[in-house]
């Protein structure tokens, strides 16, 4: 890439915004702009940090639909799914049952009258929230880790704020976690 046009045309066949790029390269879109004019000179140190730049996007971009692209059954390919499973752990741990038990309980399966299944739907409300309140994962990120639609994820997160202060094991859960991120 040794022009202007290369540069555009780079830009371009990545699907990339310009404005993007220019911020990653750390250039105004005046002083493009001036060169486009022939008011200043496309120098090769401007054309490396443009291709830097685009690079850095594309991988950034890469690594997103890969993010997107995984679900909650492979942890090992999503960092949501896997901070989502760490959650689950931790509060498997804290109530004394396998993450297993919890993980098992298929969300779409709504056995609301199979008191094992509602114990695992509670347990994995309150890792949801952990992962969405103190580890900041959006909430269709976790609601591809949780094999759940992104609407039953707000709702199991509105519902478990709506009981966490009258519940003494929620509260004990998410004041373990609070001591954690403390100090």
């Amino acid at each position: 890439m040794n022009c202007i046009a290369d540069i555009d045309a780079a830009i371009r066949s990545a699907g990339l915004n310009e404005g993007d790029v220019l911020r990653a390269a750390g250039v105004e879109a005046r002083y493009l702009s001036q060169i486009r004019r022939g008011r200043r000179t496309f120098t090769s140190t401007m054309a490396r940090r443009l291709q830097l730049a685009i690079a850095e996007l594309k991988r950034i971009q890469k690594l997103a639909e890969r993010e997107k692209d995984a679900d909650g059954k492979t942890p090992w390919q999503s960092r949501a799914a896997a901070q989502y499973r760490l959650c689950i752990s931790f509060v498997a741990h804290a109530s004394g049952v396998l993450p297993r038990f919890i993980l098992d309980a298929d969300p779409g399966r709504r056995a609301t009258a199979d008191p094992q299944w509602l114990r695992a739907a509670r347990l994995r409300r309150i890792a949801l929230y952990i992962a969405s309140q103190y580890l900041n994962i959006p909430q269709a990120d976790l609601a591809r880790a949780a094999s759940m639609s992104k609407a039953n994820v707000c709702k199991a997160l509105q519902d478990l704020e709506e009981i966490r202060e009258g519940d003494p094991e929620i509260s004990r859960i998410l004041a373990a976690v609070e001591g954690a991120f403390e100090g």
